[in-house]
């Protein structure tokens, strides 16, 4: 019958303090009462507590994500893709992973300092950045570990890992002009949001490229939990225009209620609407026709995302874990050569 460790130090005559720090390896303790201690616990099946030992490691083996609210995670496979990675990457390192899904911001702060201030995590990743993050702050003043998926504007030195919007928003917008497109709409995400700020820069950069330039009446926004209704009618709007695009670029998480507006109006996507989404989504792969994706690598950049958090926690700089990745445009039917006289 196996013991604990209270009980094995009596079946040695030992204080408590001299066995736990014996299995340990302490050079306080003599090597023959480390071999002693060792053998009995074999002997007497003991195995250490993990949480007493986590707790007297002074470390939880734990890392925690808060899920902000106003984004429906569990229909963005991007974002599934990313946990997925993340998660395995902790389990090959035997540390776990905590979830905390906030109704509102101040749940979600609230669920940062329980973690924070209960020492519930080692470490935490966020999601979802603004430029102007109340967590971001909370996180720095606490001088906690932590890693951003994201950008913000916050100088202060801290990690992140983050897809180059900028670059691949001018890219899409400069493929589609090499087309023929003049009039190209951007559906954005809300500019409080820091990927979609990188976007709108990218897409005016695009513009310039083209010589083209910029009309405010073709850039249009999406609301967090209501990206479905918001972008349908965002698009409505676009194609009943006057002058209305031939091509729209916008966050895939958008897609379906574009996707509909354009059935509406009996338009053919990659043919009378060349449409590019960011986010290589489930929808872009199995709509007809299937869409020109911006694609970022999700479980890579999980995987990347607790390598950088491990270092910090070991001890490196944050400042000295800043990556910036690209992204692949994937070519598929939805865009088109525009030909209208």
């Amino acid at each position: 019958m196996p013991v604990n460790l209270r009980q094995l130090a009596e079946k040695l005559e030992l204080s408590t303090t001299t066995v736990s720090r014996a299995l340990a390896g302490y050079s306080d303790v003599s090597s023959d009462t480390r071999h002693r201690v060792r053998e009995a616990a074999k002997k007497h099946n003991y195995h250490p507590n993990p949480v007493a030992q986590r707790l007297q490691k002074g470390k939880t083996e734990t890392i925690g994500i808060v899920l902000s609210p106003g984004q429906n995670y569990f229909k963005d496979t991007f974002f599934l893709d990313l946990l997925s990675g993340i998660s395995v990457s902790l389990g090959k390192i035997g540390f776990d992973l905590t979830i905390s899904v906030a109704p509102d911001s101040q749940h979600e702060i609230d669920s940062l300092h329980r973690m924070v201030q209960g020492k519930r995590v080692d470490g935490i990743i966020l999601t979802l950045t603004k430029a102007q993050d109340e967590r971001i702050s909370y996180l720095l003043d606490k001088n906690f570990p932590f890693i951003l998926y994201g950008r913000t504007e916050d100088p202060r030195p801290h990690a992140f890992l983050d897809m180059d919007g900028e670059l691949a928003f001018r890219e899409s917008c400069k493929y589609l002009i090499d087309l023929g497109h003049k009039r190209i709409a951007l559906i954005n995400g809300e500019p409080e949001y820091m990927f979609p700020a990188f976007c709108f820069d990218g897409y005016k950069n695009g513009l310039k490229y083209g010589g083209i330039a910029f009309d405010p009446d073709l850039v249009r926004e999406w609301r967090h939990g209501d990206a479905e209704l918001s972008s349908l009618q965002q698009t409505l709007e676009l194609m009943q225009h006057t002058d209305p695009p031939s091509a729209i670029i916008f966050q895939t998480e958008a897609a379906t209620g574009i996707l509909q507006a354009l059935q509406q109006l009996q338009l053919t996507v990659g043919k009378d609407v060349s449409l590019i989404g960011y986010d290589d989504l489930e929808i872009a792969k199995t709509n007809i026709p299937p869409l020109t994706t911006m694609r970022p690598q999700a479980s890579n950049a999980g995987e990347r995302l607790v390598g950088m958090l491990m270092e910090i926690i070991g001890g490196c700089a944050p400042d000295t874990m800043q990556k910036i990745w690209q992204t692949e445009l994937v070519h598929r039917q939805s865009t088109c050569r525009f030909n209208r006289s």
